[in-house]
């Protein structure tokens, strides 16, 4: 399997799109435009295809780390990944998940509080 048949398996595993790709990317530090993104993309018999080296798949499972678990120096920010799927439940109308979400995130911060509190 070469480099470009893994990036198309982990972007369709993590369903991305091309914009999200190239975000992913971007924080793995490299800067692609969307027609570059694009020919990775491509079969190796289509004429914009181009070759993936393994420095670019690199940087993209590093940016793809960042994207999934946020970054390292921002450790509360949310992960772009769980913002996305957010969006979808909100764009999907999915109020009784979202509710759900929601209380577990409270669960979790009353539930962090008390510990906090009780080691003091």
């Amino acid at each position: 399997m070469n480099n470009n048949n893994i990036l198309k398996k982990l972007s369709i595993a993590n369903s991305l799109r091309h914009f999200e790709i190239k975000e992913v990317f971007k924080l793995g530090s490299f800067s692609f435009s969307s027609s570059q993104i694009k020919s990775f993309m491509a079969g190796s018999q289509n004429k914009n295809y181009e070759k993936l080296s393994h420095e670019h798949l690199e940087g993209f499972l590093n940016g793809l780390i960042i994207y999934s678990r946020g970054s390292i120096d921002e450790p509360d920010a949310l992960p772009r990944l769980i913002e996305s799927f957010i969006i979808g439940l909100i764009e999907a109308e999915k109020t009784e998940v979202i509710e759900e979400i929601r209380c577990l995130i409270k669960d979790t911060s009353d539930h962090s509080n008390e510990a906090s509190n009780a080691s003091t």
